[in-house]
């Protein structure tokens, strides 16, 4: 006999797609926070190109990069995120100039007979540093008693005191914010004279998550914030489908 609790068990363990989503809202105009207490920023990278450089040159570059990265510690991690899409739109700008006009609009038509062998490139890197509150607790304030008694001893009164001890989570993530924010200088800091480091606003930033998840153009361009919180219901705009084998989202189809 075919029990309906069989047939609904794989639905009912699947969850909401936001649910999958590990974000939770902006602390600031450049800085997000996770459900998991962890803050992150992200950075667009123009990128080098390197078909114009010699050994030397590549060379120098990667030394500039690997110095620049010498700069995060183990609580941080860097994550870079690549979209490469198929025949971009290429701007041109009209002339007044009949003779430059003709040139411009005659490359323009050149370049779409090619469109489906052209894509475009855009590259973003995601810094994230771990939350040191989600380690607040009496066990571990009792541990670190001995080596920092001083922030040992706020920590325990705060945990039994509701005000003071949401105080003193407010304190920590905006000190762990202070931490990135000096981590994200340092490394675009770096790299500002070897290529374009860019460090885009909230609203840029939920554009750019808004593309992990969403793969129509006409949806992530359209994205716009709607309040600094869940960030998770904000970026899920479209259905997700899991498939034996294969995900679908909308009418894309993912290989697992």
């Amino acid at each position: 006999m075919l029990r309906v609790d069989h047939i609904t068990k794989d639905w009912q363990e699947a969850g909401s797609f936001p649910a999958q989503i590990n974000l939770y809202g902006f602390w600031d105009e450049h800085c997000f926070l996770t459900k998991s207490g962890d803050l992150g920023t992200a950075l667009k990278i123009g990128g080098i190109d390197y078909e114009s450089l010699d050994h030397a040159g590549r060379d120098y570059a990667v030394k500039r990069l690997e110095a620049a990265l010498r700069s995060l510690d183990d609580k941080c991690r860097l994550y870079q995120v690549l979209f490469k899409r198929n025949r971009p739109a290429i701007p041109h700008t009209q002339y007044e100039n009949p003779l430059v006009r003709a040139a411009v609009e005659q490359r323009s038509a050149f370049l779409e007979s090619k469109a489906d062998r052209l894509y475009s490139i855009d590259i973003f890197w995601v810094v994230m540093i771990d939350g040191s509150y989600q380690k607040t607790g009496l066990l571990h304030a009792l541990s670190q008693l001995p080596k920092q008694p001083r922030s040992s001893l706020r920590d325990l009164r705060s945990l039994f005191s509701g005000n003071k001890e949401r105080t003193l989570i407010y304190e920590q993530i905006d000190r762990d914010r202070l931490r990135l924010q000096q981590k994200v200088n340092s490394l675009s800091g770096q790299l500002n004279d070897l290529t374009i480091v860019e460090l885009p606003g909230a609203e840029e930033t939920l554009r750019i998550m808004h593309r992990l998840v969403n793969f129509r153009p006409s949806k992530f361009q359209r994205a716009r914030l709607h309040g600094a919180c869940h960030l998770d219901w904000q970026l899920c705009d479209s259905e997700l489908e899991a498939h034996r084998g294969y995900l679908r989202m909308d009418d894309d189809y993912l290989q697992c």
